[in-house]
């Protein structure tokens, strides 16, 4: 028996993700109620993250605290940007040469274990990087966190990092 990893890259996951993002846009109070929350446990009260978990464990992604942090961390972005990975996001320059997000912080977000603390400094980095990110490549980076895609995320950095 093979074990082939699930993606939510994968184009139905996505299409669940988009969709429930969107869906925010019409449901403000949805929105705001999950940007108010501080961890991972408060985003598990909301309405939102529920209906977000029964979508994606009706696919297999039965994680509730990756979907969790997903969800929380989306009602914060406003525009997805498919140009390039996050971490590639993270890199391009954002005023004259400097990546958007420094290598100082790219370094303290790989060094992240705990998804609450994950949690709390990808809202930061969302922000920094004016809300417009790729959804979908994001959600598989933050449902798959460990050592693998830390590295993963190091490599798309390292490559969109302009010297």
């Amino acid at each position: 028996m093979t074990y082939t990893k699930r993606s939510l890259e994968n184009e139905e996951a996505c299409k669940v993700i988009l969709q429930w993002w969107k869906d925010l846009e019409h449901r403000k109070a949805d929105r705001a109620n999950l940007r108010r929350c501080h961890n991972l446990n408060e985003v598990i009260f909301t309405p939102s993250y529920h209906y977000l978990w029964h979508q994606l464990k009706g696919l297999g992604f039965r994680n509730k605290t990756a979907i969790a942090l997903l969800a929380g961390i989306l009602a914060h972005v406003k525009e997805n940007n498919t140009t390039s990975t996050f971490a590639g996001q993270m890199a391009k320059p954002k005023e004259g040469s400097k990546p958007t997000v420094s290598e100082l912080r790219f370094r303290k977000v790989l060094t992240i274990d705990e998804r609450n603390d994950l949690f709390i400094y990808l809202v930061r980095l969302i922000k920094l990087m004016n809300g417009s990110i790729n959804i979908c490549n994001l959600a598989n980076s933050v449902y798959w966190w460990n050592d693998i895609t830390k590295k993963n995320w190091a490599f798309e950095y390292y490559e969109n990092l302009s010297n």
